[in-house]
C-alpha cells in the first residue's frame, strides 16, 4: 500500500521522537498553554525531519539494495520518480513553512539546516565526522530553534548539548555497522580511521562527556539529585552495553530506542 509505504519512507518512528522532544522543549520553557504556539514550532521541524529521512532513502537508493532491501525504494514499493516528487514537495513545505517561526534569526537558521540535510546526502555522509556532525545538529533543533525563538539558552543549553553528543555516538555506530557496504562506495567515514575498537572508544569518551555535562547542568541549572542520578545511571548503562554488546546493528537500534529514555531524563530535569 502506497500510504503505508511513504509513512516508512520518513520513517514515523523518528518523527514521533522529534514529536516527543519538542514537547518536552515546550515543557522546559514554560510554553505550556495554548496548543497552537507549539504546532506552529513543531510543524517546520516535523516536516524538516521527513524530508532528511525521504532524501536520505533517495540518495541512497543504490547502495541500500545491499545495505538495506527492505527500505521502500529497493523493495520496490515507491519508485525513483515517486520519492523525487515526494521529495520536492516536502522541500516546497519546508520552505514555505519556516515563516511560521517568529524570529527572523530562526527562519535562517532553520533554511541553513535544511541545506545542510541536501548537502549531507549529496557530499558530506562520506565525510569523516562532517556528515554525523550535521545530523547531530539537526537533531538538537527542537531545542536549539526554541532557545532562539525565546531568546534564553539557560534551559536549553543541556538538551541541546546532548542532543548533538549523543547523535555523534549513534551516527558512528552507525556508520559502522554499513562500513563494509559503504566501503563499496569509498564512504570514509570514522569506522575507516577507528576501526570498530576505536569507534567504541570515541563513543565512551563522548559518553564521558555527557557525563561530565549532567554534572554541570545539576550544579548551575536543574538542581535536582534525581535528576542527575538518573542521567547518570542512563550513560553508564549505555556506556555497559556498548562493550557487551558486539553488534554493531543491535547497537544502532539501542541508542536509536533509548532516545525516549533520554528525552524523559530533560523533563525530569524540569520537573523536579
Amino acid at each position: 500500500m502506497k500510504i503505508k509505504a511513504f509513512f516508512r519512507l520518513v520513517r514515523v518512528y523518528n518523527l514521533l521522537i522529534v514529536l516527543l522532544a519538542g514537547f518536552i522543549a515546550f515543557n522546559l520553557s514554560g510554553l505550556c498553554g495554548s496548543p497552537l504556539p507549539f504546532f506552529k514550532f513543531i510543524i517546520p521541524i516535523i516536516l524538516l525531519a521527513a524530508f532528511s529521512n525521504s532524501f536520505n532513502d533517495f540518495m541512497d537508493a543504490s547502495l541500500d539494495r545491499d545495505a538495506h532491501p527492505d527500505r521502500p525504494i529497493p523493495k520496490g514499493d515507491i519508485t525513483i520518480k515517486e520519492a523525487r516528487i515526494f521529495n520536492i514537495v516536502l522541500g516546497i513545505l519546508i520552505f514555505a513553512c519556516s515563516f511560521l517561526f517568529s524570529k527572523f534569526t530562526t527562519q535562517v537558521i532553520f533554511l541553513i539546516g535544511f541545506f545542510l540535510a541536501i548537502l549531507y546526502d549529496i557530499y558530506f555522509k562520506k565525510v569523516c565526522f562532517v556528515g554525523n556532525l550535521i545530523v547531530s545538529l539537526l537533531t538538537s533543533f527542537p531545542f536549539l530553534l526554541l532557545a532562539i525563538e525565546i531568546g534564553n539558552f539557560s534551559l536549553m543549553w543541556y538538551p541541546v548539548l546532548c542532543a548533538i553528543l549523543y547523535n555523534l555516538i549513534r551516527e558512528a555506530l552507525k556508520d559502522t555497522e554499513d562500513f563494509p557496504n559503504d566501503s563499496k562506495y569509498s564512504y570514509k567515514t570514522l569506522p575507516f580511521y577507528l576501526k570498530e575498537k576505536g569507534v567504541k572508544i570515541y563513543a565512551t569518551f563522548l559518553l564521558f562527556a555527557l557525563i561530565l555535562s549532567t554534572v554541570f547542568a545539576y550544579r548551575f541549572t536543574f538542581h535536582s539529585p534525581v535528576f542527575m542520578a538518573y542521567m547518570i545511571i542512563l550513560w553508564i548503562v549505555l556506556g555497559l552495553r556498548l562493550w557487551r554488546e558486539k553488534s554493531f546493528s543491535k547497537l544502532s537500534v539501542y541508542f536509536k530506542e533509548f532516545m525516549i529514555f533520554v528525552l524523559l531524563g530533560f523533563w525530569l530535569g524540569g520537573a523536579l
